[in-house]
This record gives C-alpha cells, sequence and structure tokens, in this order.
C-alpha cells in the first residue's frame, strides 16, 4: 500500500487473497479441498523452487533469447512514473527499470557503487564528505547529457518544501551541500557523520532540461498538464525507456540501446494491469503473461495443480520481509484510538489463528512487529499479544466502552454525548486478501460489542485517503527499507504533516532512538536501538501487526536467472535484469504499439 524507494521502506500493497469458492461436489478441477489445503507444504511440492528458475545465464551470450518480450502483471496502475513521487510497489516496479541512480544494491542488500554510471568515488575521513566523478557520455532518453547539474537540481527539488515528496525528503535531508564541481564531479556534505550515510546518497535524479521548464508555474513539480505528462511519459536514464501507458490496461517499456551498462536479456517488459487473481492465474495458464508477484495464498497452495498450470510454470515461495496490518488513526480525529487500551482491545480482539489457516493457508507466519524475525534488528524478546476476546472486553470496559444491554453494542459518554463504537475499515479493492481478514475481525468485533464497517476503494483514492489522515482504520501493507532508518518517515512525529506517519503517531523516545540510529556507528549498539524501537513500537499497537508475508509468485517455465532478497522478487539489481531466456524457447517477440 504504501510506499518505498531505493533505500526506503516502501509499501507493498502485499494483501493477497481471492474469492475461492470450494463446496462439495462443485469444486473447479484439480482444486483441493480445504482441509487438504490447509496441510499445504510447500517445501513437498515439486512444482515449488526448481534448480531451472535460479539458473545463473551463460557465460556465452548467444545461448540468450535477445528479442524476447517479458510480460508480467500489476495489480493496479502506478499512481506516477515520476521518480521523486513514488510511493507504492506498482509504482516502483516499473520506475525501478525507467531510472538508474549512482548507488545500487543487490539481493544482500548492501549498498554499492553502480560502476556503469560512477567512474570513482571518494570519502572523506570524518565520513563528511563525498565525491562522485560520473563517468563522461551519460545521457537521458531523449539523447541529452545527464550532468552533475542534474544532480544539483533534483538535491533541491526533494527538499524544496513546495514538492511534496515525503518518501525521498528524509533520506536526503541529512545533506546540507550538493555542488557541481564541474560537468562530471559532484560534492556532497554531510555535516554529521551517520551510518546512513550511503543510504543518503542514494536519492532519484531527474532531468533539469524537462522538469526545471514548468518550475516556476508549478512549484510542486506535480500539477499542471506538463507535470502529468511527465508522470505518464518520464524520460528517464536506466536501461528501459517507456512506449506507451494505456490506463487500466498495459504499460510497455522497450530496452534502451544507448544505456551505457550491461544490456537486460529482455528486449521489451509489458506490464499488464490486472486487479483480479482469477483473471491473471488464468492468462498465467494460457501463456498469455508470465509473472504473478504475489499470488493469493489460495491460488498458491489450491489451484496450481492443474494440467494448465503445470505446462505453463513453476511456483517461487521463500522469505521477504513484508507484513500485512491495520493501522489506526490516532491523531484525536476520531474518539476511539487514541487510547493505547481500545488499541490493545483491538489486537486481542483479531483471531490471528483463524486468519493464518483461513486467509494464508498457513503459508503467512506470525508478524512480531515491524522488523522481520529473520532481519538484523529484529528483536527476539517481543511478547506477542495473543487472539482473547474476555481480554479484549476487559480493556473496552476499563476505557469507558460500556455494553448497552438493550442492544448489545458499547457507547461511551463523551463530553455529554454518548458515542457508539462504530468505526470504519478503509481497504484498497485491489487487495485480494483485506475483504476476507475483515470479513473475520467484523465478526469478532461484534461478538464484542463493537461494530466495523468497511469501505473499498480504488488504490489512487485509498492513498489520497490515508495520506491525507482521512480515514479511522485502514488495512494495508509494507515491505522493508535497506537499513531499519527507513521507518523515520513512519513513525516520527514530525512525520504527520509531510511524511507518512499517516496514523499520528507520536512517541518521543522513538523520535530520539531513530536520531540516535543514525549516529551510532557501532553495529551491536546500533542494532540494540532499532530492537528498542520494536519493542516500544509494539507495546504502544499503533498497527496491528497481523502477518509477516512470504514470496508466492509463478513464473512462466522458460524464464531463468531469478534471485530472492528480503524485497521478495523486486526492486533490488538485478531482479528483471536478471532474468533471462534460453534461445529456442522463445515465445514473444517485440509488441510495439
Amino acid at each position: 500500500m504504501k510506499k518505498f524507494k531505493k533505500g526506503d521502506k516502501f509499501l507493498v500493497l502485499i494483501l493477497v487473497l481471492a474469492s475461492l469458492m470450494v463446496a462439495q461436489g462443485c469444486r473447479r478441477p484439480g482444486a483441493e479441498s480445504e482441509s487438504s489445503a490447509a496441510a499445504y507444504d510447500p517445501a513437498k511440492d515439486p512444482l515449488v523452487n526448481p534448480p531451472s528458475l535460479f539458473a545463473p545465464p551463460p557465460k556465452d551470450v548467444n545461448q540468450i533469447a535477445a528479442d524476447e518480450t517479458l510480460y508480467v502483471t500489476l495489480r493496479a496502475n502506478p499512481n506516477t512514473l515520476n521518480p521523486l513521487f513514488v510511493s507504492s510497489l506498482y509504482d516502483f516496479m516499473v520506475v525501478d527499470i525507467l531510472y538508474s541512480a549512482f548507488f545500487t544494491f543487490g539481493k544482500d542488500m548492501i549498498w554499492r557503487i553502480d560502476e556503469d554510471l560512477v567512474e570513482s568515488f571518494q570519502e572523506s575521513e570524518d565520513h563528511t564528505e563525498f565525491i562522485v566523478k560520473l563517468k563522461p557520455g551519460l545521457k537521458w532518453h531523449d539523447g541529452q547529457p545527464l550532468t552533475a547539474h542534474d544532480v544539483v537540481f533534483s538535491w533541491r527539488q526533494i527538499l524544496d518544501p513546495n514538492v511534496p515528496c515525503s518518501a525521498q525528503k528524509p533520506t536526503v535531508e541529512p545533506i546540507n551541500e550538493c555542488t557541481a564541481l564541474d560537468d562530471y564531479t559532484v560534492k556532497y556534505v554531510q555535516p554529521v557523520p551517520l551510518a546512513t550515510r550511503y543510504w543518503n546518497l542514494l536519492f532519484p535524479i531527474i532531468p533539469q532540461h524537462i522538469f526545471a521548464k514548468e518550475k516556476n508555474r508549478y512549484p510542486d513539480l506535480l500539477t499542471g498538464d506538463y507535470y502529468n505528462q511527465q508522470a505518464r511519459r518520464p524520460i528517464g536514464n536506466g536501461p528501459y525507456r517507456i512506449v506507451q501507458w494505456q490506463e487500466n490496461s498495459r504499460i510497455v517499456l522497450q530496452r534502451w540501446e544507448d544505456y551505457p551498462g550491461k544490456k537486460p536479456y529482455f528486449n521489451q517488459i509489458i506490464f499488464r494491469i490486472i486487479p483480479d487473481d482469477n483473471v491473471a492465474l488464468l492468462s498465467f495458464e494460457k501463456q498469455e503473461v508470465d509473472v504473478i508477484d504475489q499470488l493469493s495464498a489460495q491460488k498458491f497452495a489450491l489451484e496450481t495443480h492443474r494440467d494448465s498450470f503445470k505446462q505453463a510454470g513453476y511456483k517461487a515461495w521463500g522469505v521477504q520481509w513484508s507484513f500485512s496490518y491495520i493501522g489506526w488513526n490516532m491523531d484525536g480525529s476520531n474518539p476511539y484510538f487514541t487510547d493505547r487500551r481500545v488499541r490493545y482491545a483491538m489486537t486481542h480482539a483479531l483471531n490471528l489463528p483463524l486468519i493464518l489457516q483461513k486467509v494464508t493457508y498457513n503459508l503467512g507466519t506470525v508478524c512480531h512487529g515491524e522488523y522481520h524475525p529473520d532481519s538484523w534488528m529484529f528483536n527476539p524478546q517481543i511478547q506477542l499479544l495473543g487472539y482473547d476476546p474476555e481480554k479484549s472486553k476487559q480493556l473496552l470496559d476499563e476505557a469507558g466502552w460500556q455494553v448497552d444491554p438493550s442492544n448489545g453494542w458499547r457507547y461511551k459518554q463523551i463530553n455529554g454525548e454518548k458515542i457508539a463504537f462504530d468505526f470504519t475499515l478503509l481497504m484498497p479493492q485491489e487487495s485480494p486478501t483485506s475483504p476476507k481478514i475483515a470479513a473475520i475481525f467484523q465478526e469478532d468485533l461484534k461478538k464484542i460489542g463493537v461494530k466495523m464497517e468497511t469501505r473499498r476503494m480504488e488504490w489512487s483514492s485509498f492513498l489520497e485517503k490515508v495520506r491525507k489522515h482521512e480515514f479511522q482504520a485502514e488495512i494495508a501493507g509494507w515491505g522493508t527499507g535497506t537499513d531499519p532508518d527507513t521507518g523515520w518517515n513512519l513513525w516520527r512525529t514530525e512525520e504527520y504533516h509531510q511524511g507518512r506517519n499517516y496514523g499520528g503517531y507520536s512517541n518521543l523516545q522513538v523520535d530520539e532512538l531513530f536520531e540516535r540510529g543514525r549516529r551510532e556507528f557501532d553495529f551491536q549498539k546500533r542494532k540494540k536501538i532499532y530492537q528498542e524501537i520494536q519493542s516500544i513500537l509494539y507495546e504502544d499497537q499503533p498497527y496491528i501487526w497481523i502477518y509477516n508475508n512470504p514470496i508466492l509468485a509463478v513464473f512462466n517455465k522458460r524464464i531463468q536467472g531469478v534471485q530472492f532478497s528480503p524485497r521478495g522478487i523486486y526492486n533490488f539489481n538485478p531482479s528483471f535484469l536478471g532474468w533471462w531466456v534460453a534461445k529456442g524457447q522463445e515465445k514473444r517477440s517485440a509488441v510495439l504499439p
């Protein structure tokens, strides 16, 4: 749902579900029963993680198909392809290969210089000054030169208060000086030595000759027909350039032959926008699409054993550092969730064991809060709040929400007015898991006297609502950033206004710990800082952390070179750029609009 960028915690609208109907005597051919699905073990599934899926490309490039097209599914249209304003997985999947930064990271999440673009990198002994020399001859997709002046312009725009790029600002703010020493050399200054210093340099670069054009008329770089057009047909510098965007249909990218680095193996990548899992899986079995990222757990467990699926592809299953959650608006705009006892009551009322069984088919795992158990910053001392309706009732009583015997619903006297505990859960309509989670939660809340209504909204409208804090509760998901510091603009008090602290969370101790985490160079001490942040966040319960989502993807059999990272199968280097098809296994040549 929300957002991420290279080096930032991204929202992975990762709420995966599908409407699957299984009835006695009325099953789809090849489908399994719910009882067998509950016992599904991907480790024993012969279609999961075959060695060919991970085969690296051969040294002899003549063995690789050079004119192949890759079809990838997207659940929703991107909101924008302007790298300053990307906010969701859908945005980043496309933008990530339209633009290249001077620094990158691989599946190990380790920062490194992109040697295709950077000739040299120098760091001062006190870790405050950095000099980057670009390779000569770099260009934008329109043929104009990419220079150090583009870097300086981009830095200024990100920090410009008129430019609402909330995902970028916290990372870039520590840089107080960015200057072009000449056309190919950039000097960055971060006056305070920071453990996050390298990640601060990894911000998107936009072409000055494009974005400066209407800056005086539209200082936000966002509004107006001109900037709307740049958001749909951007001029980047990455290994692919955009050819076409048909709303609710497809986005066509073409390999850019002037890219200065290693050329990707696919001539074209076509993103097909398919919100419905049923349609996506049918398209996959017909071999009309090659990749579905987060397939619903039900379909992964139940509907991938048909002959039509086996003929088409394989399944990819692995660990990723992502989670689904229900977030509370605690800014005082509603009478419910500023009270921590109420938030605890909500967590105790969520029947997580049932959700894990019915929604994730036990493929999801219990979430312990902000950091994944496999991450270096995870706090193993977290004590989970379990499903306990009686405890939930007790806490609501203590918080003043009493049951009215006449109707069984809870009310509270607030400023002389009897207020019903009746709130709305906002969810994006593209999310296939949200409705089933909500239905389970709704029933359990009803039993304790709390009424929850639901409202589904198209993704961009959903995102606008949560950005403006116009919600009482929302259900969504986050993926991981490259460093725990990327949680800065999710949890710090100051990030309520222009950041991504949508629920208005405020804890001065957490604010201070994030400050310390940036400045601490000792790894073990830094680790303890983020473990403490995780502990405090879990104690405050600004979210119900529901479950961690595994990688549940499917690939056409001809696709090879896949890698997994904590981010899943996308948004690291090489991701798409390392996938390949052997010569002789081609299916689709370029499809130019």
